[in-house]
């Protein structure tokens, strides 16, 4: 088979959509919009190749601002090695035989600890579901939902979630929904009406569930309506090192006596329970 090719008259994908790329044997040209050979490689399994590929964070880097594709020809399996080469001297493309870069990898704990600085006055600790052997130690936090606009707390955790939603870190938000706020909400009102979409808005701001996990503690933020009663009845605790309001121990007593479903099967929080590894590294 002949090893000289034209890139630029092959088939080719967009970098994004590279899981539809076909399940053969080929060789691979990396290009970018201004027709640069970015890389050269050879494959037996294409797609499979590219599920993981060891140049991805640098193309999708350069794909930022100038997009980047992948063209290919099938190839025969034991003509790969001879092909590639070819390729690789014909066209001297920029990032073969250079160091392969990788993304900073940002600790959990230092995302944890952002994030809890950020919403520590719009979050409060109602306690805790103590470790066991078949569960982590999980934290209890609540928000007022009852401000539904685009500066409310729901809103604004969304809000910081997506902007630091591409950084390279194992902590990752896990967004539940909570309940189906209109089975209690009351009346139903005219689709397009003033009064249904501020029931939208307080549908928004009150469905919500997020879970993360760091360090061996899982961490959930569910919405309440009584979090300034909660707020009264609080002291300053540490988490994550960051300073943090939860209620206090009397309150679980008087849960004894008054039915407190949001306190149900939780206990106090007494001392912080995220070890910190990162913190004075």
């Amino acid at each position: 088979m002949s090893t000289i090719l034209d890139p630029f008259q092959l088939p080719s994908l967009p970098l994004a959509e590279r899981k539809k790329l076909p399940d053969c044997a080929a060789i691979y040209f990396a290009i970018d919009a201004n027709n640069r050979v970015l890389y050269v490689g050879k494959a037996k399994k294409l797609v499979a190749r590219w599920k993981n590929h060891h140049r991805l964070y640098k193309l999708e880097e350069i794909d930022k601002e100038c997009s980047v594709r992948i063209a290919w020809q099938a190839w025969n399996e034991e003509d790969l090695d001879e092909a590639e080469r070819s390729s690789i001297k014909r066209f001297q493309p920029l990032l073969n035989n250079t160091e392969v870069e990788t993304p900073t990898v940002v600790p959990s704990e230092v995302v944890l600890r952002d994030f809890l600085k950020t919403f520590s006055r719009r979050l409060i600790i109602i306690g805790i579901e103590p470790k066991t052997p078949d569960r982590l130690l999980n934290v209890h936090l609540k928000y007022d939902w009852k401000d539904c606009s685009a500066k409310g707390t729901a809103a604004k955790i969304k809000e910081y979630i997506k902007q630091n939603q591409n950084q390279n870190t194992s902590l990752k938000f896990k967004r539940h929904r909570y309940s189906n706020f209109n089975l209690f909400a009351g009346e139903v009102f005219r689709p397009g009406s003033r009064e249904q979409r501020t029931r939208a808005r307080q549908h928004r701001s009150f469905n919500n569930h997020w879970e993360f996990a760091c360090n061996g503690v899982v961490i959930h933020i569910t919405p309440t309506d009584d979090f300034q009663k909660y707020k009264n009845q609080s002291q300053v605790v540490k988490l994550a090192g960051v300073n943090f309001r939860a209620v206090i121990e009397e309150v679980f007593v008087d849960v004894e006596k008054n039915t407190n479903y949001e306190l149900s099967g939780l206990s106090c929080f007494t001392s912080d329970p995220v070890p910190l590894l990162w913190l004075n590294s």
